[in-house]
């Protein structure tokens, strides 16, 4: 991963107000990943959406990690299944060009 694809994990507490220990917990959970390069941790800029979601579930809606780790499941599935549809849909109207 390039640099310019990575942001310290102490510059995103401050600029999101989120405590480094929390970050921390995240990664042990499973719910993000971090990239080290000497002692400094950094986030990937692609993760930042889906870190601030999981911000927004636990800050806002008062959900546990265990809690928004079982609805990061559901949505990975979700995404899954909506692209195999797509890839059906696409398929079907190869056979069935009026669908």
């Amino acid at each position: 991963m390039e640099n310019d694809q990575l942001i310290a994990i102490d510059v995103f507490c401050s600029n999101y107000e989120v405590e480094y220990s929390f970050v921390e917990s995240l990664q042990e959970h499973d719910l993000i990943e971090t990239v080290a390069i000497g002692n400094t941790r950094f986030l990937q800029v692609p993760q930042l959406s889906r870190i601030e979601r999981i911000i927004r579930l636990h800050h806002d809606l008062d959900i546990n990690l265990e809690g928004i780790a079982a609805i990061q499941g559901l949505l990975n599935r979700i995404e899954q299944l909506d692209k195999e549809v797509t890839s059906l849909r696409n398929r079907l109207r190869f056979y069935e060009p009026g669908i």
